[in-house]
């Protein structure tokens, strides 16, 4: 009891510090012309209050995930009730705590994304029904002879070329079923075998127009064409995935060297040959044809002004509706057509649609909303642009940099959005002395994907690829991300700046 009274009087005091030093904070450069910033983009003027509020919700969340005392999703959940809360119980009396009302937090929601997830979980649970994933897993085992260096680097390539062709969420579907079953085979750590291919769909997102989400909105925004992105960023993504590769497989190796030695492959071949076929060949091939249409359309969004995820939800449904005619036409003679049918409609939408990932992006959302609302990120951006200015190699870099850290701890989609006004007004300053800085497009693409890379809990690909292994009974905790993908990011953004330095050299 004592124990209790003592946590609760901890506690008072704590939360008593942290809102008088607030509004103590806020009463003193409230009258400071120099700290007050008017946001761009923000209805609310930012001030050095809401500023320390949001920073250590921002703490909050990193801390909790990372350390992992909490789910991440329960998390996330939490704050953002409690910031919906705070608004309305102490934003009556004190506006400056306004930071997330009940429709900001549902404008926050990126609905796009959302759509997407759900479409392509639903069109990869039908597919998983057909046993596909086994068999391809069957088949790179046996054209690797079960050598676990080309499966390595098989996987890593396939990924990444895929994910500059499909947008990288759809690649981490397709491809992680494929690796944890490979991953089995050969008695290895799911876990560590699919880190490389997350960061290997971030990477090469990062070259095409429709690899990563960052990059529609800079192509939508300053009229760039899928050729450009192709042209400026392919080289540079080429020359970092080879050396990301190597640096990985170094890493690794002795990890990778733990594999499953196969005494008699012929032997095991067959063996797994004759336990992972091919079910439902019909339903294969509709399911095949439905997501090269949802491919297509991928590649043809721009051209229809459609959102990528109305391809990936019509794709969903068009699938489930072939199901149920073909479970209908093999059962038409018995009841239990009915009963099959609602069972793999129950099971796609509460097995294979993982919800606890959805929730987590949801709340996330919400959180994200309310740390734009409040204009930190427009004094981010307006800080890049009074600071570096007036030297555009900096300027560029500092695009790079900041957009990566920034995407690395914070979701880069919002600011993106931020910094797209921002980069365009310096690109026209600098075009009204005779300069081309167009390039510094290019600094704000490889910040704002390649930072992606650098912690679990910000990336839709990351994040849909742990949720993959939960579902499997695997855990991707932060910190083993963090711990190898960080570091690697910081040479990525690093081979990204050499790459802008010689763009500004041919300015």
């Amino acid at each position: 009891m004592e124990e209790g009274v003592r946590w609760c009087s901890w506690l008072k005091i704590l939360l008593a510090s942290i809102f008088g030093n607030t509004l103590f904070i806020q009463s003193v450069f409230s009258s400071s012309d120099a700290l007050v910033t008017t946001a761009t983009h923000s209805p609310n003027a930012f001030n050095i209050a809401v500023w320390i509020l949001v920073s250590l919700v921002m703490f909050l969340v990193i801390t909790l995930v990372a350390t992992e005392k909490v789910h991440r999703t329960l998390v996330v959940f939490f704050i953002a009730a409690a910031l919906m809360f705070m608004t309305y119980a102490f934003g009556h009396f004190i506006p400056e705590l306004r930071v997330l009302t009940l429709d900001q937090a549902f404008a926050s929601i990126d609905g796009e994304v959302i759509a997407l997830l759900v479409g392509m979980m639903m069109i990869v649970g039908v597919l998983g029904q057909t046993h596909l994933f086994e068999w391809i897993a069957v088949k790179l085992f046996e054209i690797s002879r079960g050598k676990v260096t080309i499966l390595f680097f098989s996987f890593f390539f396939i990924t990444a070329i895929l994910s500059a062709f499909l947008d990288n969420v759809t690649t981490i579907f397709l491809i992680v079923p494929v690796a944890i079953g490979i991953a089995r085979i050969l008695e290895l750590n799911p876990v560590r075998f699919i880190i490389p291919m997350i960061i290997a769909s971030n990477l090469w997102g990062t070259a095409t127009l429709i690899g990563d989400p960052p990059n529609i909105m800079i192509g939508s925004f300053a009229g760039l064409s899928f050729n450009s992105f192709i042209l400026n960023l392919w080289f540079p993504v080429v020359v970092m995935c080879i050396i990301i590769a190597v640096s990985l497989y170094s890493l690794m190796k002795w990890e990778l060297s733990k594999a499953k030695k196969i005494k008699n492959f012929d032997k095991q071949l067959r063996e797994m040959k004759s336990t992972y076929r091919i079910k439902h060949k019909k339903l294969l091939v509709a399911s095949l044809s439905v997501l090269t249409l949802v491919i297509i359309f991928f590649f043809l969004h721009g051209f229809f002004h459609m959102p990528a995820a109305i391809p990936a939800i019509m794709g969903a449904a068009l699938l489930m509706l072939i199901r149920d005619r073909l479970i209908r036409r093999k059962f038409w003679k018995c009841h239990k057509s009915r009963e099959l049918m609602e069972e793999r409609i129950h099971k796609t939408f509460s097995n294979d649609v993982e919800w606890l990932v959805i929730g987590f992006f949801i709340f996330l959302f919400m959180i994200v909303g309310a740390v734009e609302h409040t204009g930190v990120l427009d004094l981010a951006a307006n800080q890049i642009q009074i600071t570096f200015g007036d030297n555009l190699l900096y300027c560029a870099l500092a695009i790079l940099w900041i957009s990566a850290i920034f995407s690395a701890f914070l979701d880069n989609i919002p600011f993106t959005a931020v910094m797209l006004p921002v980069t365009a007004s310096l690109i026209n300053f600098y075009a009204g002395q005779g300069i081309d800085a167009g390039f510094l497009w290019w600094s704000l693409a490889f910040g704002a994907c390649l930072g992606w890379n650098g912690t679990l809990i910000w990336a839709s690909a990351n994040l849909v690829a742990a949720g993959l292994l939960e579902k499997e009974k695997y855990h991707l905790s932060f910190m083993e991300y963090f711990k190898l993908a960080f570091p690697l990011m910081l040479v990525q953004v690093s081979m990204a700046s050499v790459a802008v330095y010689f763009m500004f050299l041919g300015v």
